[in-house]
């Protein structure tokens, strides 16, 4: 199994179709957001394979000077889940960035779900990322209206304070989002 960086062209033909189909309207960016974010080389598309065949992708964003990877974006294709590939995955994404100080991720709050499903599922990915080292961070944030849980895989041997790791997941997403709408969308929680 490896990891292969790929440009917007391919991303557009080969991963873009699958995007859509995993996640839901409400949950993705529009093409033209990624494509922006990648012309301002924020955004990164990194395909996952399995003897040269795509079994799943990831979407981070990520800039020079700040040393964490924000994973925006991670799935398995459905043919290739409950096969360990996810786990192993993530590792090779850890190697990848092995420099840098960590990964980040948001996960919808556990308990805020609108039924017991939806909280069972949240649950099943909180303990999954759990499992490959992921810490629960002391802060939650509210993007546009969903409350997520943050957690960080740290990367490198350096003992960070949680203050230290919001203001750079802060400079992440104004970044990402732009000033104005980070100060309308985004609020972080502690």
């Amino acid at each position: 199994m490896k990891l292969k960086k790929i440009d917007l062209e391919e991303f557009k033909k080969v991963i873009y179709p699958e995007y859509k189909q995993i996640f839901p309207i409400m949950e993705r960016k529009p093409y033209s957001e990624l494509k922006r974010l990648y012309e301002k080389e924020i955004t990164s598309f990194i395909k996952i394979l399995d003897n040269d065949q795509i079994i799943g992708f990831f979407i981070i964003n990520s800039f020079e000077s700040n040393l964490y990877i924000h994973l925006d974006y991670f799935a398995i294709l459905p043919s290739h889940q409950s096969k360990g590939y996810g786990s192993k995955a993530i590792k090779l994404l850890e190697e990848m960035y092995k420099d840098y100080d960590g990964i980040f991720i948001e996960i919808e709050k556990v308990g805020l779900g609108h039924n017991e499903n939806q909280n069972q599922t949240r649950q099943r990915r909180a303990r999954f990322y759990e499992n490959l080292g992921f810490k629960k961070m002391n802060f939650d944030i509210i993007l546009y209206t969903v409350r997520y849980s943050c957690y960080i895989l740290p990367c490198s041997n350096k003992v960070l304070e949680d203050e230290f790791i919001v203001n750079k997941i802060s400079q992440l997403y104004n970044e990402i989002l732009g000033k104005s709408r980070m100060k309308r969308n985004c609020k972080i929680i502690r």
